[in-house]
């Protein structure tokens, strides 16, 4: 069987009940995964006697219609990215033991597939027994109704706190990051302490990890709200990343002096009462969040004549619809 194929029956699967190993199996009749993935990955060495209430994956069943379907292409891409199955970060899974003796994964499905893929044949288990007088239409509800409250209703991990931890395990591209708000002189969850705080931590690492802003434009442009709002405790990401992309645009165009920026935005801070941050932001495109707020600061902060204006909307990749709209916001 091709991947395509595999993947296609993982992810169309019927809402009813199947046993685990019969979905591990379609997975392993793909005719080079073994060859091209499995082999290649490190080996994942079994549990032992030592091993705290381990569970037997071939006597367990996984009900479709409260869990999530499988991709098989997630959970490949996962095992090639961990170089294996991680048995310390993947804990243990939860099963439910109802009256009929059957045994259901209710939360920690895919952990279970995937050491059932590298050839586990146990893994530790939370254990929950359902009372002896529930319905097996009963037990499958209470399952669902735990499967929900783990999975949906608990607080989802901020981009902030998934960083800190991709810290925490030296990732590579994290660390490069790090160095780089550090250059900009900013602080993230404690780890840059001398940094100023700031908010838009998305859109900054997104501008810098996919190359829509440069580096040194994104550096002076934390430096110029940070020199301009001297008193404020939190630098905003989307007015950043909107000045970077102004002083790349301006960089390729027009050429204003950076100094002189910068007096233009100390300038239009120092009114009474001052303005704030967010009068440079509030005007944004969703759609084209850094260039509508450079073409703001361009107009506003910097007061370019006609001309340089329409190069710089030119080269911000702004049409008149965008301009129209912006503009109407401030009336």
């Amino acid at each position: 069987m091709k991947l395509n194929e595999a993947a296609g029956k993982l992810a169309t699967l019927n809402y009813q009940d199947y046993k685990l190993l019969d979905l591990t199996n379609i997975a392993k009749s793909v005719s080079n995964l073994k060859e091209k993935t499995l082999d290649v990955l490190q080996p994942t060495t079994p549990y032992t006697s030592t091993d705290r209430n381990l569970t037997d994956l071939s006597k367990l069943y996984v009900s479709i219609k409260y869990q999530r379907k499988m991709r098989l292409g997630k959970v490949i891409n996962k095992l090639k990215n961990q170089d294996g199955f991680n048995k310390e970060a993947a804990g243990h899974i939860d099963i439910a033991i109802r009256p009929n003796g059957k045994i259901y994964i209710w939360d920690g499905f895919r952990r279970a597939f995937m050491a059932s893929l590298v050839g586990l044949e146990y893994i530790p288990a939370s254990e929950y027994r359902h009372p002896k007088n529930r319905s097996d239409a009963d037990c499958e509800r209470y399952e669902a109704m735990m499967f929900k409250i783990r999975n949906a209703d608990t607080e989802t991990m901020k981009a902030e706190e998934i960083f800190r931890s991709k810290i925490v395990y030296l990732e590579k591209e994290a660390l490069e990051f790090l160095e780089f708000l550090k250059d900009c002189n900013l602080d993230v969850e404690g780890l840059n302490p001398g940094g100023r705080q700031f908010g838009g931590f998305v859109a900054i690492e997104t501008a810098w990890k996919f190359g829509h802003r440069s580096p040194q434009s994104m550096i002076i442009a934390s430096s110029i709200i940070q020199n301009t709002w001297m008193n404020d405790p939190l630098v905003s990401g989307y007015l950043l990343c909107g000045i970077a992309a102004l002083l790349d645009a301006n960089n390729a165009t027009v050429s204003y002096d950076e100094e002189e920026i910068e007096k233009d935005f100390k300038k239009f801070m120092s009114v009474n009462p001052p303005r704030k941050q967010t009068d440079l932001t509030r005007y944004r495109l969703s759609s084209k969040s850094d260039q509508s707020i450079a073409y703001y600061v361009a107009k506003n902060v910097i007061c370019m004549n006609n001309d340089d204006l329409e190069e710089i909307r030119v080269e911000l990749g702004l049409d008149s619809d965008d301009v129209e709209v912006i503009d109407s916001q401030e009336e």
